[in-house]
């Protein structure tokens, strides 16, 4: 117990040296540590921007339904030659009938995209939207809430019927100071009465949920049925039956498809986690970044702390004989030096953290970025401050701990 209490005193005098030589030598340790600063607030900043994103695209996930199976000609993320993708196809009406009948599927929402130019009301017009066919189904599958209004029924799928519901922003930027339900608006000169308007969903990846015209599917076009080209949403009977529903839907579609063993599938099906995938594939390369920029300042930081501790072991000298002569020992002299340049990081660290983390605050509040300070990377940052000393410090100790305690006091 009595040799415990020694050591911890020898740490904290040994810490307290090491502040009052930052106190006394402010300008020096500044520029010592300064590498370690740069270091730990990239570390800092960067990994709360990144866990930011991370909650955001998590909730933004979330949002595009519970469970949902997509079921597309192409696939995020793929890299496919011209042949390949002439190869691709959308889905006919006889195989979103297939896929409606499997017992593993509670709920299909087809899509049927459509080309318009011009959506217009009076005087303001849009140019620029996402109009696409739907039916009652697509509410169930990605769990749409209606703001004002009411969504597409069976009955307006069945008759073709003119109606419309407007994605937030759609509605905004057509109707600013007028409600817009049974209003009329035109797309490419069809008139069509608004009945619904989604609330507001922000945007996924490039896409603007906000941005949005959903029409009852066939309203639009009439196409001969061979020919359809259609998107499906799919919501399985349960999150645990996801992976089972994905290969029944592969198996329906090869089949429907007569594709052989051998031959490639056409089409393209994923689910969510496809997209958190390649956002972390992406994430990952922005922590690969972090690591190098913080690794530099971190090694030009060590390399400052293990010149000062030289300069040090050389200016005090003397003091390490006159601690040998009363019975020192080379460990307690490695210590004091290891702790003293463990303190000099830390503080590099503590005020990376600071910087770093009122750079993630400043972000988060005046940029649209998210910053979300996160404890386990600030405490890594700070081990990883302290580890810098400890590593870089040994040297400098190893020198002072090896003096011989009589050529020490003559030293001058």
């Amino acid at each position: 117990m009595r040799r415990r209490g020694v050591r911890a005193f020898a740490v904290r005098e040994a810490v307290v040296m090491g502040l009052e030589g930052i106190r006394a030598y402010k300008l020096r340790a500044a520029l010592t540590i300064l590498g370690v600063v740069m270091g730990i607030m990239t570390v800092t900043g960067t990994s709360a921007i990144v866990a930011g994103l991370n909650r955001s695209m998590a909730a933004q996930i979330e949002s595009l339904g519970s469970s949902v199976i997509f079921v597309r000609p192409f696939g995020p993320g793929e890299n496919l030659t011209s042949e390949e993708r002439r190869r691709r196809k959308g889905l006919t009406l006889e195989e979103l009938r297939s896929i409606e009948h499997l017992p593993q599927v509670r709920s299909s929402a087809p899509l049927e995209p459509v080309s318009v130019d011009l959506i217009k009301y009076g005087n303001q017009r849009v140019q620029t939207a996402n109009v696409f066919g739907a039916t009652a189904t697509y509410e169930t599958v990605h769990d749409v809430y209606v703001e004002r209004g009411r969504f597409l029924s069976n009955s307006d799928v069945e008759r073709g019927a003119k109606v419309a519901v407007l994605g937030a922003e759609i509605a905004d930027a057509l109707f600013p100071h007028v409600d817009p339900i049974d209003k009329e608006l035109t797309l490419d000169g069809r008139r069509f009465q608004v009945i619904g308007v989604i609330e507001r969903k922000g945007n996924f990846l490039f896409f603007n949920r906000d941005n949005l015209i959903v029409v009852p599917m066939g309203a639009i076009h009439k196409k001969d049925p061979r020919f359809n080209f259609l998107l499906a949403d799919v919501k399985p009977v349960s999150p645990a039956v996801l992976d089972d529903t994905v290969e029944h839907l592969r198996e329906t579609l090869r089949r429907a498809r007569k594709l052989r063993y051998r031959e490639k599938d056409d089409f393209k099906i994923f689910t969510q986690d496809t997209f958190t995938d390649l956002y972390r594939q992406f994430t990952s390369g922005i922590y690969l970044v972090m690591i190098a920029i913080s690794s530099i300042g971190l090694v030009v930081g060590g390399v400052g702390v293990m010149n000062i501790m030289l300069v040090s072991v050389t200016e005090r000298t003397r003091e390490i004989g006159i601690r040998k002569a009363l019975g020192a020992t080379r460990r307690d002299i490695l210590w004091q030096f290891l702790t003293e340049a463990m303190t000099l990081t830390g503080a590099g660290g503590l005020l990376g953290i600071v910087i770093g983390g009122g750079l993630a605050l400043l972000i988060n509040t005046f940029s649209p970025f998210p910053a979300v300070v996160q404890t386990t990377w600030v405490l890594a940052a700070f081990a990883t401050a302290l580890a810098v000393g400890l590593t870089f410090g040994l040297w400098p100790a190893a020198k002072a701990a090896g003096l011989d305690p009589i050529e020490a006091l003559r030293y001058e």
